[in-house]
């Protein structure tokens, strides 16, 4: 393969995911997204019933995760899942999509984070999930 790209993205989780796609927006750049993973397509990732299936064991939709040993725990180690594929964990987690409150993200602005505030980019860009739009270019995975 001897295509050129202007960005590599390691990883199709959530963060490289809306990475790959915010820098497509641009028409001129190529992305490659690479991934472990699948495209999650099973029936399982697509409906929340099938958050019990995918994060019960390692599995190709789940890396199958154990932390080490917890000192404040009597050292039990915790089951941690954690997504494989598109959308990494955020594709097992039962479609829970939770946006914070808008006062919670004025008082952030209030605090100094600017641009964190009602009127912000991020607020509008959450929204886009939703509403169908998508990006001008395309991301090859």
């Amino acid at each position: 393969m001897n295509a050129r790209y202007d960005y590599v993205i390691v990883g199709g989780g959530s963060a490289g995911s809306v990475l790959a796609a915010r820098l497509t927006e641009d028409a001129d750049v190529k992305v490659l997204l690479l991934e472990a993973g699948g495209k999650n397509t099973s029936i399982l990732v697509r409906m929340p019933a099938g958050v019990g299936s995918l994060i019960k064991a390692k599995s190709d939709f789940n890396w199958g995760f154990w932390t080490e040993p917890e000192p404040h725990m009597n050292d039990r180690r915790l089951w941690w899942p954690r997504g494989k594929g598109l959308g990494g964990s955020s594709a097992i987690n039962g479609m829970v999509y939770i946006r914070g409150h808008a006062r919670d993200y004025d008082q952030w602005r209030q605090m100094g984070l600017t641009g964190w505030c009602t009127s912000s980019g991020h607020l509008r860009h959450s929204g886009r999930l939703f509403s169908g739009e998508r990006a001008s270019s395309e991301v090859d995975i």
